[in-house]
């Protein structure tokens, strides 16, 4: 009996990704069925959901295929986030290495008697800015809350702003 369902079936392929084909063939195996067999059981029980043979499963398919549409927009909108977010990393690695390039052009070279005092000064800026960007983002300070020198926007308020001694970012605005 069983060759004359061989004879009468049709072979059907589909893609899967080798976790879900490892997933799909642990399940057979979990249950004591081929691949093949585990995997007609669960179409003609999904065929059987979808024709609504039980109104409570029936009710349980449309909330499923519900949720499946919210996830899938979901999924949708969230790559649109993440392709808008890649264009601006992509724009802000071009500005940071449009400026690295005209700093090079611009900058004179250090004489070698200089050389060290330049070096040891630009370490000592280059963690001040450091730091000063890691407390921006810890605090959560906004970007929105600096104008375009870096300056705070009420400059002349002493409560708001305390100058800074040595060499700081805080220098530099």
């Amino acid at each position: 009996m069983a060759v004359q369902v061989r004879k009468a079936a049709h072979e059907v392929s589909c893609y899967l990704t080798q976790a879900e084909a490892r997933e799909l063939r642990d399940e057979a195996s979990a249950r004591h069925l081929s691949l093949s067999r585990y995997l007609r059981q669960c179409l003609l029980h999904y065929r059987a959901l979808a024709a609504g043979a039980d109104g409570g499963m029936r009710q349980l398919s449309i909330a499923l295929s519900d949720l499946e549409a919210r996830l899938a927009r979901s999924v949708e909108t969230q790559s649109k986030r993440i392709t808008a977010l890649h264009r601006d990393v992509q724009i802000l690695l071009a500005m940071i290495d449009r400026l690295a390039f005209i700093l090079s052009v611009h900058t004179p070279e250090v004489p070698d008697e200089l050389r060290n005092a330049a070096l040891a000064a630009g370490a000592r800026l280059y963690n001040n800015w450091r730091s000063a960007v890691i407390e921006m983002t810890e605090s959560g300070a906004a970007v929105d809350s600096f104008n375009h020198g870096g300056q705070p926007e009420d400059r002349n308020s002493s409560e708001n702003y305390d100058e800074p001694s040595g060499d700081s970012v805080g220098a530099a605005r």
